[in-house]
């Protein structure tokens, strides 16, 4: 198995220009919607994707690609000096789904102080590490909080995962949607340091369609990017949040 040393080199991760010719479909999309905020939005995406002023806008593809390639080398560089084993757990809020009307008042920091009480009272010890991330289901219209994260599998955590586990699943008994089972807690080995530690900091939200497979007749889901004007309100409502606001990091201070 190939060993890579930086996620530019792990295949199927975007390339500069790819994440260059995203930033210009944001910009042509937030033209085409128009406005104050989304044409001041996409003069920045310009200046920044034209080399005038970088803009580190957590809305821009360039910036948030210069920024998961440090943090993840950066990351999976101490994982592999701690040679311990590894686990991704996501986490999914379904009490806390909001709809489109709230998104602008939604509070990522609140989300995480939350969810930092849950996980420090069920004995997790650091370094645990990972994101805040909305998908917006179509079929309900309502936007779905969870958490990527990132934490060292040793005895101490296994059994604050099993108290976390209890906890997490006792409040959140119920889908958004009535059709599908709830399913808040999924905890999967780090086998691929780069791929899974990348995909916990991909920081893009998408819109969650539903549809029945022609071969097996079973329900299925994709994502895609969200509808234009709902599209554009959130890329404004991120980059006026800041990236950190998105952003978990527990006991990761002097690791």
């Amino acid at each position: 198995m190939a060993k890579y040393y930086s996620l530019k080199h792990l295949p199927k991760f975007e390339s500069y220009n790819e994440a260059l010719e995203e930033n210009y479909i944001r910009i042509s999309i937030l033209q085409r919607v128009g406005g104050f905020e989304n044409n001041v939005l996409a003069d920045k995406l310009i200046r920044c994707s034209e080399q005038q002023e970088k803009c580190n806008s957590v809305a821009c593809k360039v910036c948030n690609r210069d920024f998961r390639i440090k943090r993840v080398d950066e990351l999976v560089s101490k994982i592999r000096r701690d040679k311990g084993q590894w686990h991704v757990v996501t986490i999914i809020d379904y009490n806390r789904a909001f709809s489109d009307s709230y998104l602008l008042d939604f509070e990522p920091r609140k989300a995480k102080d939350r969810m930092r009480k849950q996980i420090c009272r069920s004995g997790f010890e650091g370094p645990m590490f990972g994101t805040l991330e909305l998908d917006r289901h179509r079929s309900c219209g309502l936007w779905l909080p969870h958490f990527h994260l990132i934490y060292q599998a040793t005895k101490h955590n296994e059994r604050a995962v099993c108290v976390l586990r209890k906890h997490i699943q006792r409040l959140q008994r119920q889908h958004i949607k009535q059709e599908s089972d709830a399913r808040p807690f999924k905890v999967q080995k780090l086998k691929k340091p780069f791929k899974q530690t990348s995909y916990a900091f991909k920081l893009v939200s998408l819109e969650v369609v539903d549809y029945i497979c022609s071969r097996s007749g079973k329900r299925r889901t994709t994502k895609q990017r969200l509808l234009d004007k709902m599209f554009c309100e959130h890329l404004c409502w991120i980059d006026r949040m800041g990236r950190r606001a998105f952003l978990f990091s527990l006991g990761e201070r002097g690791w």
